[in-house]
């Protein structure tokens, strides 16, 4: 009982800063998903993670999203890699680290079901529009509470990733925990070399499929993180700029997206609606659909630079 509670007074109060922080800095966007839920993006660089944030009320099911993101101007552009006209074709070895802070679901003591189902939204997700899929390779058990409780970029966080940690650099390392107030948070390819033991993605154990977090709980959560481990960015990455998310056809998007809001449109000026349904925007899990061609391309780029054995 004292960990719930420690948790959901975490969940709380990233709530409260996600919601201050909506209405201070963006009203519109705190308005939309019938004012029941508030994504903001802030620019506090997070020197080479990416964290997908969530506050979760235990009544009503709303849900606030903020992810403070490292835009990373300098990043590496890297060219696709192709082979024959096609895309690179690669299978990923996935390990997952189910970090529990005792043998109660909501201590995050996850059954093999659910873990099983998100390695399976993982291969629909990806393999409907790129060349990627994912393969289990292990699944661990660790009891830690403190390890359950991380957060982004803690001590905590260092010493259960170099404890845990497998695979090499194509590796992708899920790390089950309760988010430490987020849905979770992802490392950059490009980091992998000065950072290895670092590597990898933390998800709220709950956002799994068949969690509880409503509106969230498809797994699509692992879905957008892994994104960012290929070295994409959100889709309203620099606004409605021209740099935007460095890929062509994701229209340009001004805000990041609350819900499932169809005909959004936030730059006007450019064509194509808002890219709701691409899952490295906010929208809720039911909303997400697709990746991009382009976006395939980059991951693959970064893939064969970064990760590739």
């Amino acid at each position: 009982m004292k960990g719930f509670t420690r948790r959901r007074a975490v969940a709380l109060l990233a709530f409260g800063t996600a919601l201050f922080t909506a209405f201070s800095a963006s009203p519109a966007a705190a308005h939309t998903e019938q004012a029941r839920a508030a994504s903001i993006c802030s620019s506090l660089p997070l020197a080479g993670q990416n964290t997908f944030g969530l506050a979760a009320l235990a009544r009503g099911g709303s849900a606030a999203r903020g992810e403070p993101g490292d835009l990373s101007p300098t990043a590496p552009n890297v060219a696709p890699s192709k082979k024959g006209g096609k895309l690179l074709r690669a299978t990923v070895p996935t390990y997952v680290h189910v970090i529990r802070a005792g043998l109660a679901y909501e201590d995050g003591n996850v059954p093999m079901t659910m873990i099983n189902a998100q390695i399976a939204v993982l291969n629909r997700a990806y393999g409907a529009d790129t060349g990627f899929s994912f393969r289990l390779v292990g699944v661990d058990y660790t009891t830690n509470a403190d390890w359950f409780d991380m957060t982004y970029n803690s001590p905590d966080e260092r010493r259960a990733k170099e404890a845990l940690r497998q695979g090499g650099s194509n590796a992708l390392n899920i790390y089950l925990t309760n988010g430490g107030g987020l849905l979770g948070w992802a490392t950059w390819p490009w980091k992998y070399r000065e950072l290895p033991s670092r590597d990898g993605i933390v998800v709220n154990f709950d956002s799994l499929p068949g969690g509880t977090i409503a509106g969230f709980n498809l797994g699509h959560t692992a879905t957008h993180e892994a994104g960012h481990w290929f070295g994409l960015y959100h889709t309203f990455q620099g606004g409605c700029s021209a740099s935007g998310d460095g890929v062509e056809d994701t229209p340009p998007e001004k805000v990041p997206t609350a819900g499932c809001p169809e005909g959004k449109d936030t730059c006007t000026k450019d064509p194509g609606l808002d890219p709701i349904h691409n899952y490295m925007d906010y929208s809720t899990d039911p909303c997400y659909s697709e990746f991009t061609p382009g976006q395939a391309e980059r991951m693959a780029g970064f893939f064969v630079e970064f990760r590739q054995q």
